[in-house]
C-alpha cells in the first residue's frame, strides 16, 4: 500500500515538473531574445565606472575595511564610525545611521533612476516608474503596491522590475517601515 501512494505521488510530482517545465520552455523561447536584447542596449549605456563597481560588488572586492584589513593595507577592518568590522553587508546594509538617514532609499531610488533612463530609449515601449518625473505604475496595477519598474512592449509583453537592494533580507521588519 505503501508501495502505491508512493508511486502515485512521484507520478503526479513528476507530472508537475513536467508542466512548468513546459512552461518555463515556452516563456524563455518566447521572452529571451528581447530580454537580451534589451539587457545588451542597456548595459553598453552603463558608465564603465557603474559597471565596474557592479562586478566586483558581486564578487565582494570593494574595499571595505575588512577586505583592505585582509589584503594587508589597513591594519583594523573596523567601521569608523560604529567600529563593527565594516564587511560587504555592513556597508550595504548594515549601520543603522545610513538606514535612518534615508541612504538605502536614495541608493535605491538612484539606481532605479539609471535603469529607467537607460530604458527611456527602447523604441515601441511605454515606461512606467516609481519615480518622481515618470508615469507611475500604479496606472496598470492600480493599487500603491506597485513595482518598481513596468516596460510595455505594444501589444505584446509586459515586463515587470522589482528592484531590491544588496543583503536586504538584513533589515528587520521594525527598521524597513521606518523609510
Amino acid at each position: 500500500m505503501l508501495k502505491a501512494f508512493r508511486s502515485s505521488q512521484e507520478e503526479r510530482l513528476q507530472s508537475h515538473l513536467v508542466l512548468q517545465g513546459s512552461f518555463f520552455s515556452a516563456v524563455i523561447s518566447k521572452s529571451l531574445p528581447k530580454i537580451n536584447s534589451i539587457w545588451s542596449s542597456v548595459q553598453s549605456n552603463l558608465p564603465k565606472n557603474i559597471l565596474n563597481f557592479t562586478v566586483r560588488y558581486i564578487n565582494n572586492t570593494l574595499p571595505t575595511r575588512k577586505n583592505l584589513s585582509k589584503w594587508g593595507l589597513a591594519t583594523s577592518s573596523d567601521c569608523h564610525f560604529c567600529l563593527k568590522p565594516e564587511s560587504l553587508l555592513h556597508v550595504v546594509a548594515g549601520y543603522n545611521n545610513y538606514l535612518n538617514e534615508g541612504r538605502y532609499t536614495w541608493r535605491h531610488d538612484s539606481v532605479l533612476h539609471l535603469i529607467a533612463s537607460s530604458l527611456q530609449g527602447v523604441t515601441g515601449t511605454t515606461l512606467y516608474a516609481d519615480l518622481p518625473g515618470f508615469i507611475s505604475p500604479s496606472v496598470i496595477t492600480g493599487d500603491n503596491l506597485r513595482p518598481d519598474l513596468l516596460l510595455a512592449f505594444k501589444n505584446t509583453c509586459l515586463y515587470i522590475l522589482e528592484l531590491t537592494i544588496g543583503f536586504e533580507t538584513n533589515f528587520s521588519i521594525e527598521r524597513s517601515s521606518k523609510n
